[in-house]
């Protein structure tokens, strides 16, 4: 019986802990002080109805080949088409071989030069292998012919190119831009991380504001997307370094 009493105890006293720590859980630390481990189980599960995640994530499942890529390499041995090379290159990103999805796009591209979807995807294919020059080079391109492209995920994956690629200068226009037109947090802490290593402290911290601040209007849908962002922009302000102590990746 002590044991489970302590348990519960150090229950509480994490939740509070917790809600101090996040600033924005002020009534859950009554909750908890009224209720005790009730309360304190009960902020657990708003948290993760919030997207938040405690422990480890389980382990994906190995790949199986796609036997789709076989009969695809031999229907190009008759007719190289664009359209067979750009499911091909699908298939092989999906399986996490982004070399020879790189090459399948590469291939497409050779006929069908125009091909947003092709460029596009050849260039995350170039930034998974850390080839992010060549990926910015092929980003740039379709970016230039339309930077809405696939719901502006491509001006982003502009912006992660040049920030990876040692283009800080470039790299903060992007984010700016993203950050202008758009709520997400992600471009936004980019965006801020990227003017405090540019020594504009001030402007860093009031965009690390805006995104906390913004957290209760985010809709439940898109909170484990973003509450990741949300938590690092929450360190960022309570002088809390990242890891490396730059700029983070996704």
């Amino acid at each position: 019986m002590v044991l489970i009493y302590g348990v519960l105890i150090a229950l509480q006293i994490w939740a509070i802990v917790d809600c101090l720590r996040l600033r924005s859980r002020s009534m859950w630390i009554l909750a908890v002080l009224l209720f005790g481990p009730f309360g304190a189980l009960a902020y657990v599960v708003s948290e993760m109805f919030r997207g938040r995640w405690f422990g480890e994530q389980p382990a994906a499942a190995p790949v199986v080949r796609d036997p789709r890529i076989q009969e695809i390499e031999a229907l190009l041995a008759l007719n190289p088409a664009p359209a067979l090379l750009v499911e091909l290159g699908d298939l092989h990103a999906r399986q996490g071989d982004d070399r020879a999805a790189a090459e399948a796009y590469g291939r497409s591209l050779e006929t069908d030069p125009d091909s947003l979807y092709a460029r596009y995807h050849l260039g995350l294919a170039l930034m998974a292998q850390g080839r992010y020059v060549e990926a910015v080079r092929e980003f740039e391109q379709v970016h230039a012919q339309d930077p809405k492209y696939d719901y502006g995920a491509a001006a982003e994956a502009l912006a992660d190119a040049l920030l990876a690629a040692g283009r800080d200068g470039d790299a903060l226009k992007q984010y700016a831009e993203l950050a202008e037109a758009s709520a997400r947090s992600r471009p936004k802490f980019q965006l801020g991380m990227l003017l405090d290593r540019a020594g504009r402290r001030e402007e860093a911290l009031e965009v690390m504001r805006d995104i906390v601040d913004q957290e209760e209007a985010i809709p439940a849908y898109l909170r484990a997307g973003e509450m990741p962002w949300v938590e690092r922009a929450r360190r960022f302000l309570d002088g809390v370094p990242s890891a490396s102590g730059s700029v983070e990746g996704a």
